[in-house]
């Protein structure tokens, strides 16, 4: 298969993997195996990586073709900042235009989280997390800074090495419920710092991770250095 649809299916496919923690950052991308699993041609798969590499998902290389990126820990940084930037015009427009649509829609998917945190279902927990943000940006009805807040959702898991569910992430969900609260007293700017607030404690945990991940290596790699022997 090939044309757009293919090329979507490409995309569709690693971004999937990346955001359930099925590929790791560094990982090779290998074309024969994506044409399997995607069902695509060549060429549908040579654009859907130079899509997936303008959104920073994928480093492409002469020498070793596609794969997936590594943030470092200054770019982990801009995201960040770029994340609460543009969330904050996000919720600013979001508290000025909520109606009760779109309040019950917030209100659902809030009680949707906090079941799938309640039952312990963590990895639901962690999509849920990352989609409510999605769906602040779509209720705002601003197309162009909905597709900046996708675009920096997906390079999230690019942020941390270890593929671990920790409950405390998932505490989110109460500042996603006081965000909501803050938008429908039309509190911008109190939604807006409590998202700071939000975002800034999950980058310090994926901080946390990616540090805790160098100490491992560092010891795994100690453990295989050569000792000498007695005598």
């Amino acid at each position: 298969m090939s044309g757009p649809e293919a090329e979507e299916r490409v995309v569709s496919a690693v971004v999937e993997a990346i955001l359930g923690h099925r590929i790791a950052p560094g990982t090779r991308l290998i074309e024969r195996e994506l044409a399997n699993y995607a069902g695509a041609s060549r060429s549908a798969i040579r654009n859907g990586l130079l899509t997936l590499a303008h959104a920073g998902l994928v480093e492409l290389s002469p020498n070793k073709g596609a794969t997936i990126a590594m943030c470092s820990p200054e770019e982990a940084r801009q995201i960040f900042e770029a994340r609460i930037v543009i969330e904050a015009s996000v919720l600013d427009i979001l508290a000025r235009t909520l109606d009760e649509a779109g309040r019950a829609r917030l209100d659902a998917f809030i009680d949707e989280e906090h079941a799938a945190y309640e039952a312990g279902r963590m990895e639901e927990a962690r999509h849920l997390s990352r989609r409510f943000h999605l769906l602040v940006a779509e209720l705002s009805g601003n197309d162009v800074l909905t597709g900046f807040v996708r675009d920096l959702i997906n390079r999230q898991p690019l942020l941390s090495w270890t593929r671990e569910v920790r409950q405390s992430r998932f505490c989110g969900n109460d500042a996603h419920k006081r965000i909501v609260e803050a938008l429908a007293r039309g509190d911008g700017a109190e939604a807006a710092r409590l998202n700071t607030e939000h975002l800034r404690e999950l980058e310090r945990e994926l901080r946390t991770d990616r540090e805790s991940a160098l100490k491992t290596v560092g010891a795994e790699d100690a453990d295989e250095v050569p000792r000498p022997r007695p005598g």
